[in-house]
């Protein structure tokens, strides 16, 4: 008896310290990643300087980019908390990561192969992985430095100068570079030489949000400081996504200037989304819970659910867009989320695919 109440008092302390709004990020992020990757190829299709053209450019620019800074936040909260021997990192967070990879670019090369029947290129495909697999890489590169980036987060001092390093070779530089070159490609080109010349490549990569997401997790900012911080979230939406308007406007063609998760504006959002969920949405929820579970899955078998939808409506004769791409882009989103979510708990009820593959 003694032996069941501690068990059950050990399972309540885990409930009670579970950090609930990481599942709300988890599952929303996977729409924002699949907005993401519809709105662009919409975007691309239409004329940049039409009203379709700029809402695309909206769509693409402040409803998506967030979710990969958000999903390295989570990981770096949870993986900087506790203490993780180097043996288990490998021997279970990546060989996980690595199995996942291998079955899911073999199922993208195979479903290429049977489109082209090109065995060279399915082999390269598998190698190198379909588009949105970069994020296994990646992942699986932050947790072999976990023990580093542990040491760093031990201590405030280091956290501090780790992250304003971060701040300024990761977030700031490249997006000043990017103003340059706005105005001069010639001047931004050499701005970017020089930047690199520093090869501070430690700090300026994920690594920022990954410390990051562990302090955000943990400080209790005042409502006052995250007042301000949800408005210059705001700003750096509405600056992104002019930036982004004036340079395609130029080029007359789309163009993601400052789209991209390393920037000083996607940084900023991104923190302001990361606090807004966790002020407002730290609460148990049973179906938000259950999908939070299947959102990896979701993630890795979304972009075979975009294609299969393109395929059936060209079959039907009918354009990836049926109408304006205002507003097929957020409808076809919400169809694609729940069919990959639905394959995704399907593919969980299988204890061998759940446990290495999704």
């Amino acid at each position: 008896a003694d032996s069941r109440q501690q068990t059950a008092d050990s399972r309540q302390q885990t409930a009670d310290s579970r950090r609930y709004y990481f599942d709300f990020l988890r599952v929303i992020g996977v729409l924002a990643v699949i907005f993401w990757h519809i709105a662009l190829p919409s975007w691309r299709s239409v004329p940049v300087k039409s009203p379709e053209g700029i809402t695309m450019s909206i769509y693409y620019g402040a409803l998506g980019g967030w979710a990969v800074p958000i999903y390295v936040m989570i990981s770096g909260s949870l993986f900087l908390s506790k203490d993780i021997p180097i043996r288990k990192i490998y021997s279970k967070y990546i060989f996980r990561i690595l199995v996942a990879f291998l079955f899911w670019s073999f199922f993208y090369a195979a479903a290429g192969y049977l489109r082209n029947r090109d065995i060279m290129k399915a082999i390269g495909h598998f190698i190198e992985g379909r588009y949105h697999l970069w994020f296994l890489f990646m992942i699986s590169g932050l947790y072999m430095i976990v023990p580093f980036m542990k040491k760093i987060a031990e201590s405030d001092s280091m956290t501090k100068y780790f992250l304003v390093l971060a701040l300024i070779f990761g977030f700031a530089i490249p997006q000043c570079i990017d103003l340059v070159s706005l105005f001069s490609e010639k001047y931004g080109d050499f701005f970017r030489i020089v930047a690199e010349n520093f090869h501070m490549t430690f700090p300026a990569g994920y690594t920022g949000y990954f410390l990051l997401g562990f302090i955000l997790s943990r400080i209790n900012f005042s409502d006052r400081i995250r007042r301000a911080i949800y408005i210059l979230g705001l700003l750096a939406i509405v600056c992104s996504v002019s930036l982004s308007l004036c340079a395609s406007f130029i080029n007359n063609k789309p163009v993601t200037l400052s789209y991209h998760p390393l920037k000083l504006s996607t940084l900023i959002y991104s923190s302001a989304i990361f606090l807004l969920f966790r002020s407002n949405f730290d609460c148990q929820t049973k179906i938000v819970r259950a999908l939070s579970q299947y959102s990896f899955g979701a993630y890795l078998v979304h972009d075979a659910v975009i294609e299969s939808v393109k395929a059936v409506m060209k079959i039907c004769g009918h354009d990836f867009a049926l109408f304006s791409p205002v507003f097929s882009v957020p409808v076809i989103s919400v169809m694609v989320f729940v069919i990959s979510f639905t394959i995704s708990a399907a593919l969980n009820r299988i204890p061998v695919l759940k446990k290495y593959i999704v």
